[in-house]
């Protein structure tokens, strides 16, 4: 009798939909696919350059560290009962908001002119990544406390919008002058209380007249470009809206990056110059290993590449709103779906800078940038999101387990 039991158990669970294995696949395969063209795009600068002591190599080392790093911490994290952190979910918000304060400490790092990095022994961390979580965390938990009240109008700005993100965005931002990452934030939240609140009406309307205010704003400015000298007195930001504006206008100075990036995009095709063959990189592009990546994968791969990267990310992004589908409670359904809009938003924002559909801000691609914190915690998500899918699935295991012994009692009393 128990070996049939047994025998059943091993059936249901080869039967079960695995997202787990699928979700695992699709990391190993983006990580590897960054890795590759973290090489292919900083292989030259870093073989011409003392401080990498002229090893093509160097940046791409220094990367695979961070994501075996990654995947050693997803697999810890996967282990844990998700539910560890709802319970937790005030000291971690607490604690993200205290590292942003901390980067005007002589902890902080600045580099290009922002401090948005602590140095936390031989690592860097880039703090807003770990706000990103402490934000997602902190409205899973309250969603999952205040399920009723959530649906209030009054309750969703006060405590949502104003306190857990309005705040954590504009410490970023002020802070750390890292506008893109205080932009992400009020993104997450925005889609998490479109899905999660009964008010479709009012999150269109504001989702509409931002768009439309940003498109007469634009419409405006074209008509009021300034001089050189003026974007030179002003902070980057500035230059960075007028060089999405009108490129060819500051084609020399502000809007040199993203006219490169442009022609990198188009001269790849549809299949590419071939992997390692970009021209663009060769100085045309600075650092494309960071936030400027995309272009070298069009240029390099072409529409294919670019296509199946994408398609990966939305693999990526579809199981894990599957995972929020079967999560047993709003904290993991929150919690994943928070995930998801994460690295949904990161990507196209990336995208869109690349094709100068909006500004540059600075975002990186996740998994295909070079940047250690940011996939290390971006793979502590994961572990997140897989955690919610392996408790979903041990207690589907242990309610299969229960019918069983229950129709065994009844078969045996027969």
């Amino acid at each position: 009798m128990k070996m049939s039991m047994k025998r059943s158990l091993a059936a249901y669970i080869r039967q079960m939909d695995r997202l787990d294995f699928r979700v695992i696949a699709c990391l190993i395969l983006l990580n590897a696919f960054g890795l590759i063209m973290i090489y292919s795009a900083s292989a030259y600068g870093c073989s011409m350059t003392k401080e990498y002591g002229f090893d093509s190599a160097y940046l791409l080392k220094k990367q695979a560290v961070f994501v075996v790093l990654g995947f050693i911490a997803m697999l810890i994290v996967r282990r844990m009962n998700y539910n560890w952190f709802r319970k937790w979910s005030v000291p971690i918000f607490i604690a993200g908001i205290a590292m942003i304060f901390m980067l005007k400490t002589s902890w902080g790092v600045e580099s290009h002119g922002a401090t948005r990095w602590l140095k936390v022994g031989p690592m860097q961390v880039q703090v807003a990544e770990i706000v990103k979580i402490a934000m997602v965390v902190a409205i899973a938990a309250f969603m999952t406390k205040y399920q009723e009240q959530i649906q209030r109008i009054p309750i969703m700005v006060l405590y949502v919008w104003i306190l857990l993100t309005g705040i954590p965005a504009a410490l970023v931002y002020v802070l750390s002058d890292n506008l893109s990452s205080a932009i992400i934030l009020i993104g997450i939240t925005y889609l998490l209380t479109f899905v999660m609140t009964n008010h479709p009406v009012l999150h269109i309307v504001l989702g509409a007249g931002a768009a439309a205010g940003v498109v007469v704003l634009r419409n405006y400015l074209m008509q009021h470009l300034p001089t050189q000298a003026w974007l030179d007195s002003k902070p980057f930001r500035y230059a960075r809206i007028f060089a999405w504006i009108s490129p060819e206008t500051y084609a020399d100075s502000y809007g040199f990056q993203p006219l490169q990036g442009l022609y990198a995009v188009a001269s790849g095709g549809i299949t590419g110059r071939g992997l390692g063959n970009s021209i663009q990189k060769l100085e045309k592009i600075p650092e494309a290993q960071n936030d400027m990546i995309f272009s070298i994968v069009c240029e390099e791969l072409g529409i294919v590449g670019a296509t199946v990267l994408l398609a990966m990310f939305g693999f990526l992004v579809y199981h894990l709103v599957r995972i929020a589908a079967k999560s047993e409670n709003t904290f993991g359904r929150v919690l994943t779906l928070g995930i998801a809009f994460h690295i949904a938003l990161q990507v196209l924002i990336n995208m869109g800078v690349v094709l100068t559909i909006i500004p540059n801000t600075g975002v990186s691609l996740p998994f295909i940038s070079y940047g250690g914190s940011a996939v290390l915690f971006t793979m502590i998500e994961m572990g997140m999101a897989l955690s919610v899918d392996r408790i979903h699935m041990e207690r589907s295991v242990q309610r299969k387990r229960i019918q069983l012994e229950k129709e065994m009692e009844q078969n045996a009393q027969r």
